[in-house]
């Protein structure tokens, strides 16, 4: 007679059953974690504070609405690319923008505002330049403020808030341009410069307090060019004159007028 005990045995237990299990439950898991993420998100973190910062031309007010970011916006799904670029579009004094967050709802505008630079002849008509490039305005004949105008590029057209635009083969030229404004703005030349040439971008000009005449040579560390500059300035009287070539990067040659 068969043993009837050994009919009901129980089968032994597949040990990497409950390990499937687990991993079958996985995807689900991940899923609903994101779910209840993006549901928290978008109930809480609501921005009710929003601060402007850096700004002197335009008022806080201007620069909000002018980002699109509003009070009750999600803090975590406002794009501060976008906002900021809406910012720069539509607010010509306004050169960049940073946004960031602060929790649990505060947003944070930073901007750095345009200051001209420099100018430059738009088809008889001059036209003030940020440190960017950006038009900002024409200049009167009049203004007391004399900017140093631009020579050597080619530039057909001009609007408040659009940047220099020119033909395929200047390109260098406005590229080394834009790194010469950069340093005089943030060295804050921009009385010092009373003129700059870029017809020739292996070694553009400028005319430095109609003093000096500085060679920069090639284009190649523009910030430690105008630090040398400086430098070099410093080491001379008050009446000397003449030329600062500044082509080879281990030094400064000055040719006395």
């Amino acid at each position: 007679m068969s043993d009837t005990n050994s009919y009901y045995t129980k089968r032994p237990s597949d040990p990497g059953a409950s390990v499937r299990k687990r991993k079958s439950n996985r995807p689900l898991t991940f899923f609903l974690v994101i779910v209840v993420i993006i549901l928290a998100m978008s109930i809480f973190f609501k921005i009710s504070v929003i601060n402007v910062e850096g700004n002197s031309i335009y008022s806080d007010k201007e620069i909000i609405e002018a980002s699109g970011i509003q009070i009750g916006d999600n803090l975590f799904f406002i794009n501060r690319i976008s906002a900021g670029s809406r910012v720069v579009v539509k607010l010509p004094y306004v050169d960049s923008v940073s946004i960031s967050r602060g929790l649990p709802n505060e947003c944070t505008i930073v901007v750095e505002e345009s200051r001209a630079v420099a100018s430059v002849n738009v088809d008889g008509t001059l036209w003030s330049v940020s440190q960017s490039g950006k038009f900002l305005g024409t200049v009167d004949a009049d203004d007391p403020l004399q900017l140093a105008e631009i020579e050597g590029i080619t530039v057909d057209k001009a609007a408040v808030g659009d940047n220099i635009s020119v033909p395929d083969g200047e390109k260098d030229r406005l590229e080394y341009l834009l790194q010469i404004l950069e340093q005089i703005k943030g060295r804050g030349l921009e009385t010092d410069v009373t003129a700059i040439d870029v017809s020739d971008p292996q070694n553009p000009q400028i005319e430095y307090q109609n003093r000096f005449t500085v060679k920069f040579g090639a284009q190649d560390d523009t910030e430690y060019k105008f630090a040398k500059l400086l430098s070099a300035i410093g080491k001379l009287s008050s009446d000397d004159s003449g030329t600062l070539d500044l082509s080879d990067s281990n030094k400064v040659v000055f040719n006395p007028n």
